[in-house]
């Protein structure tokens, strides 16, 4: 059934390989946000009064994403604001308790209307972080392109995807022509450590 060449099988074929492109993103950004960015000094008190989990499947990827209400206060100028915030800050644990953390207007992830970032107080360095924002995002931009590549490519016929393949790795008379190649350089690299060891026996 997946080689047919019917119109709904192949556009079933493409949905399938869409929602592995999918897939792979919410796994990269699953691993990312697995890594918090921490702040080095804190500047305001939170206590959390009430979290809902809005898993399984967020903006942060799979699993659970703790939306948490809390009245914070700043440090210096005694302000204080209750707010809903996302991206697990807080979880369930930290309900009724107070907990210290830091916050700034504006830049990076915005959480709220008053336009106030909160960052938390554990997880990793900005440059271990951006070390994995790099990495995660290299590999997934690699692995959903490709992906994507196949998943349009599943929506042509058997022959139109052979003539695809086939142009794509340069036809099988070029993959025949590179495969001869390789052959003789490796026969060529055990020839020479042959005649290398005969060389040593001689001595």
């Amino acid at each position: 059934m997946w080689k047919s060449d019917n119109p709904l099988v192949r556009l079933l074929r493409v949905l399938i390989g869409l929602g592995i492109v999918a897939v792979i993103g919410l796994t990269a950004l699953t691993i990312v946000f697995s890594f918090p960015r921490k702040a080095e000094v804190s500047n305001a008190t939170a206590r959390v009064t009430a979290c809902e989990d809005t898993g399984p499947i967020t903006r942060r990827g799979f699993g659970h994403n703790w939306s948490c209400t809390a009245t914070f206060r700043d440090d210096e100028t005694g302000e204080t604001w209750t707010t809903d915030v996302d991206m697990n800050l807080f979880a369930p644990d930290d309900v009724g308790k107070d907990v210290r953390v830091a916050w700034s207007h504006g830049g990076g992830r915005i959480v709220t209307s008053e336009n106030r970032v909160y960052t938390p107080l554990e997880g990793v360095s900005s440059g271990t972080y951006t070390l994995i924002v790099v990495a995660v995002g290299f590999t997934t931009f690699l692995l959903g392109l490709w992906m994507l590549i196949k998943a349009v490519v599943w929506g042509f016929t058997q022959e139109g995807q052979r003539r695809f393949w086939d142009k794509f790795h340069g036809g099988a008379e070029k993959r025949a022509a590179q495969k001869k190649k390789d052959e003789e350089f490796w026969a060529q690299i055990k020839q020479n450590r042959e005649q290398r060891k005969a060389a040593r026996r001689r001595k």
